[in-house]
């Protein structure tokens, strides 16, 4: 009989930015029947910038000149309000949907509106839906003949730096200065450090990245399943010892969030007479 391990783990890697726009050169186009074409790349170094909580920069319009973003820098928390003329700009949820207002001098507020379903596919950064300009009309991030992509998506902000996003902390703990990275509140063996990786809640032992089930197939291989998110992208290693270091192999590359926080796959025989498993958080678009 083989002896099989499982191990749920979350990684992730620490932004950088590497260029001042995250905006894919072939794909940085919105169009509006009424303003023509909108170049989310700008000139390169005042293009948009896709963090986890907003984006920020410049989006380049040949009719109506420079439209504004946001500063990157919300007044209050990881988000801007917009109920300010200084503290306004596009927010971005952790499932991808945009919201908020951009400003162009010569255009007016360009709304983010939910009826347009603006939103950034997490797994590809393919921009969809439509922002609303009063003066202008409708503007579509994706159409047959062009969309918007960014090919990054960068770490969000941690004013106290602690290594926890504040936009994870304040969404379950309202307030910075209450979870500890190295603390596990909920009592489920994982630290607050490792919740936030794999974007579960701290205060519910029920939710984590947990393997739920491994059992031999039909094949002769293995299916396998765990909790997961649908923010994260996962991915499954095997290895044949434990050693120091153990020799983890990738075995299907990254994996798409199964539906109902539930993910399942089903691994081949790896020929040997003991198999190890562990599943790995990624975060979609890591730099």
């Amino acid at each position: 009989m083989k002896n099989l391990l499982c191990i749920a783990l979350a990684t992730y890697t620490m932004s950088v930015s590497a260029c001042p726009t995250t905006i894919d050169n072939n794909h940085k186009s919105a169009y509006g029947a009424n303003i023509a074409w909108l170049n989310f790349q700008g000139d390169g170094a005042n293009g948009a910038v896709v963090t986890e909580d907003i984006l920020a920069g410049h989006v380049w319009s040949a009719n109506c000149a420079w439209i504004n973003l946001g500063d990157g820098s919300p007044d209050s928390g990881p988000h801007y309000q917009n109920n300010s003329a200084t503290d306004y700009g596009v927010n971005l949820d952790p499932v991808g949907n945009l919201s908020g207002f951009a400003w162009g001098a010569n255009i007016g507020w360009l709304n983010f509106h939910p009826f347009g379903q603006p939103k950034i596919d997490l797994l590809t950064g393919k921009f969809s839906g439509y922002i609303w300009s009063a003066n202008c009309g409708w503007i579509s991030l994706s159409n047959e003949f062009a969309y918007v992509q960014t090919t990054v998506i960068q770490r969000g902000a941690d004013m106290d730096k602690d290594g926890l996003p504040d936009s994870w902390e304040l969404r379950f703990a309202r307030t910075l200065d209450v979870l500890d990275p190295k603390g596990d509140p909920d009592g489920d063996g994982l630290s607050n450090y490792q919740e936030a990786l794999a974007n579960t809640n701290p205060f519910d032992p029920s939710d984590a990245l947990r393997i739920t089930h491994l059992s031999r197939n039909e094949r002769g291989g293995f299916d396998l399943k765990w909790q997961s998110q649908p923010t994260r992208l996962y991915r499954v290693s095997g290895a044949s010892a434990l050693g120091t270091p153990t020799s983890w192999q990738d075995l299907l590359g990254l994996i798409s969030p199964g539906p109902n926080n539930e993910t399942a796959v089903q691994l081949p025989d790896s020929g040997s007479p003991q198999s190890y498993f562990r599943v790995e958080a990624v975060k979609p678009l890591s730099p």
